[in-house]
């Protein structure tokens, strides 16, 4: 997902028993495809990894290829011993320390080494974070949280609007297709929110509210060779005064 824009550039389907760190090469090299994205600009693009394929391997084919990134390591026994090395651990909030450690692996270009204690219902536990941004312990953690913000929208995808989760195809290509057609979707309410839907009641909506509240007022549109002429809108529904005023904006 593309930020601020809150855009899907790409999906694409796997057997359910592939690995994550197989499937990030070619989904970056097909991301540089279809954005046709120069080399001389990849190192102003940040890969944020979740563990699944913060793989070593795939770590140093991104530096190699001058991607930025935050990821978040994989192996647990690598963790023990990078949290005994912290000296010094800062505060994130009362449950969630950081603090940094060497780099445990020779990179192909520099990166810092970030240990993350959180406390549990069955005590601490550890994990980590490789990153290039160059940023402190806890701006860096704070910047790989921010990932929770896309995961919320991809899960709405499954269980919103688009109830992905409850529609599947017997053949593959079906199933791509009705994947991609949710990409559609998804990007669609992403440009109806920032293009229309700014500065209005409507502007903190997430993509559940606008499919339930707003796509199901019942209204009327008056076409003409081909162009919308008019919308007209059910006034007894509490949001419709307001989303004609977003259109009437929008149009103006």
């Amino acid at each position: 997902m593309i930020h601020p824009y809150r855009e899907s550039v790409l999906s694409q389907l796997y057997p359910g028993f592939q690995h994550s760190s197989n499937c990030l090469i070619p989904a970056v090299s097909t991301f540089e495809t279809v954005l046709e994205l120069p080399e001389q600009f990849r190192h102003k693009c940040i890969w944020r990894l979740d563990q699944g394929f913060g793989g070593d391997s795939n770590i140093n084919w991104l530096l190699d290829r001058q991607y930025q990134l935050i990821a978040k390591g994989c192996s647990n026994r690598r963790v023990a011993k990078l949290a005994q090395e912290v000296q010094r651990w800062r505060s994130i909030r009362d449950d969630k320390l950081v603090g940094q450690a060497p780099t445990p692996e020779k990179f192909v270009r520099p990166v810092d080494t970030f240990v993350i204690r959180y406390q549990t219902r069955k005590g601490w536990k550890h994990s980590y974070l490789l990153s290039t941004l160059n940023l402190s312990g806890v701006a860096t953690a704070h910047f790989y949280d921010q990932r929770g913000g896309s995961e919320t929208e991809f899960r709405t995808d499954k269980s919103g609007g688009a109830h992905l989760d409850k529609r599947r195809k017997h053949k593959r290509d079906a199933q791509e297709a009705w994947v991609l057609l949710t990409d559609m979707n998804h990007n669609f309410m992403s440009w109806f929110s920032r293009r229309i839907l700014a500065n209005s009641p409507f502007a903190s909506y997430g993509f559940l509210r606008i499919s339930r509240d707003l796509f199901r007022i019942p209204g009327l549109l008056k076409m003409e060779n081909g162009r919308l002429l008019s919308v007209k809108l059910l006034r007894s529904s509490p949001y419709a005064v307001d989303l004609i005023d977003c259109l009437q904006r929008f149009w103006d």
